[in-house]
């Protein structure tokens, strides 16, 4: 998944993507889970603060039966250790 965060930067539209998911208009926090690969794939913070402001309401894992896991404050999520 990470590499494709990678390969799309250059042709990624952050804009396109908020509006995207403003229209889903998922429970589930998609944006902090895009957010955290978004920043892991270079990013850059101005970017990846556009989907902060959808706000960072839960704790969740990125991957379900992660056995060790490492917490990112800035997404509030577990990920696999090492990641």
């Amino acid at each position: 998944m990470l590499d494709a965060f990678r390969a799309a930067r250059t042709r990624m539209s952050t804009g396109k993507l908020k509006g995207l998911l403003k229209k889903l208009d998922y429970v589930y926090p998609y944006h902090q889970a895009i957010g955290f690969y978004m920043e892991r794939a270079g990013y850059g913070e101005k970017l990846c603060d556009q989907l902060r402001e959808f706000g960072l309401t839960y704790d969740f894992f990125l991957a379900n039966g992660l056995a060790e896991t490492d917490y990112s404050d800035r997404w509030r999520l577990f990920y696999p250790k090492g990641f």
